[in-house]
């Protein structure tokens, strides 16, 4: 349920559990603070469990790799264009000023 890459970082962590475990204020939480994955003062908590899905970022466990739109022959943009061209005729000169820029 959580993407290998972020596994792989927790991993050495590990190794630093039976120094910064005992004293918290050695471990600095950078990945908790970076990544928002279990640092090592967190992981001496579960040393002996497993570490609870909840503490680990929601980003790490959402991703999808799905080949969903892959599958498409032909990928076009017509509706997407169609409806800004839409919109844009429907605002006055200055909302098309600052469309024209975003685009």
């Amino acid at each position: 349920m959580v993407l290998r890459y972020a596994l792989n970082e927790i991993d050495p962590k590990y190794e630093c559990v039976a120094y910064a475990g005992k004293k918290p204020s050695r471990c600095g939480c950078v990945m908790r603070n970076t990544h928002g994955l279990s640092c090592a003062c967190e992981l001496f908590k579960y040393v002996v469990s497993s570490i609870p899905l909840k503490t680990i970022h929601i980003f790490w466990w959402r991703l999808s790799f799905s080949d969903q739109w892959l599958c498409e022959t032909q990928v076009t943009i017509t509706e997407e264009m169609e409806t800004i061209s839409k919109r844009f005729e429907q605002l006055d000169v200055c909302g098309k000023v600052h469309l024209k820029s975003k685009l």
